[in-house]
């Protein structure tokens, strides 16, 4: 436990409810790698009282929060403005404060996704990527890959309107690209998978406790060409059963949803504190954080 006294600088959870979150063991071990007397604890915040939740940390003088469900969307009317991710994700998932007293609300996600392709070293300069998925999330990834210099975005997703609406929002915004969405199996969305470089799940298919579930069958995961990457933002479980099965194919390069958790978490780590934390430790805090995670649910 982090020790706590009058001079530390307090960083919440906004989010409701919050079960499982791994982010409070993540940053306060960053935290206290780096000397910093911060500490990070969940603040469930009920539908319906968000705006008095923001009058809180305002008047609480709280160095910056994460958001989540069901925040990232309502919270935007409360705060002073919000950077240009947040506005093209959507959403916001991090708060902080500008040096002339403004809240402001982020959406690391993006530059998390992006941190993470750097890490792996993923070019995509010209190539084509997919992404299973139409809500926040696959927003973000979108924006992230939109700015990478893909030449082509497929969505597969089960709510046509949804993921209509992200295409119409973000297509004037980057017109060179190519866009274009399923919302079932068909012969076209198997050739499109033929010629996909990168194929992300930003979609909940197969988090826990639903491991049996995957968002795409082996055998159009068997249509991805040789060497394509198959990255799950799933990260509990970390292997899921679509990176097994990519896994068991032996032709695809495969990615845990951990990184994109450690990345954009170390991205609200920079805004609240101004310093890089360590995201090897922080890795380490999840994996160890999901291993008791799974010992835990194979007693039950």
């Amino acid at each position: 436990m982090p020790h706590v006294d009058q001079h530390t600088q307090v960083v919440g959870l906004l989010g409701y409810p919050l079960h499982h979150s791994f982010s409070p063991s993540m940053h306060n071990a960053a935290f206290e790698a780096l000397n910093l007397n911060y500490v990070y604890i969940p603040l469930p915040v009920p539908p319906g009282r968000l705006s008095e939740a923001v009058q809180g940390l305002r008047a609480l003088n709280l160095i910056g929060a994460n958001v989540t469900i069901p925040h990232k969307e309502e919270i935007i009317p409360f705060l002073d403005y919000v950077t240009e991710e947040a506005q093209l994700a959507g959403a916001v998932n991090t708060l902080f404060w500008t040096e002339d007293g403004y809240l402001v609300g982020d959406n690391t996600d993006v530059e998390g996704f992006r941190r993470t392709l750097k890490q792996w070293q993923i070019d995509l300069e010209g190539r084509t990527a997919a992404i299973i998925g139409s809500g926040g999330a696959a927003r973000a990834v979108a924006v992230a890959l939109a700015r990478t210099g893909v030449k082509e975005i497929i969505f597969w997703a089960r709510r046509y309107e949804a993921v209509q609406r992200v295409i119409e929002d973000l297509q004037p915004l980057f017109p060179e690209l190519v866009w274009s969405s399923h919302t079932k199996s068909t012969p076209v969305w198997a050739d499109d998978l033929t010629r996909t470089s990168l194929l992300v799940n930003a979609s909940p298919a197969g988090m826990f406790p639903h491991v049996d579930d995957t968002p795409l069958s082996r055998s159009l995961l068997g249509m991805l060409p040789e060497g394509a990457h198959v990255y799950d933002l799933v990260y509990n479980p970390m292997q899921t059963l679509l990176l097994k099965t990519a896994q068991e194919l032996g032709t695809l390069q495969t990615h845990s949803g951990v990184d994109m958790l450690v990345y954009q978490g170390a991205v609200a780590f920079e805004r609240w504190t101004g310093q890089s934390p360590s995201v090897d430790l922080m890795r380490r805090v999840v994996q160890e954080r999901l291993g008791l995670h799974l010992a835990d649910s194979e007693k039950i």
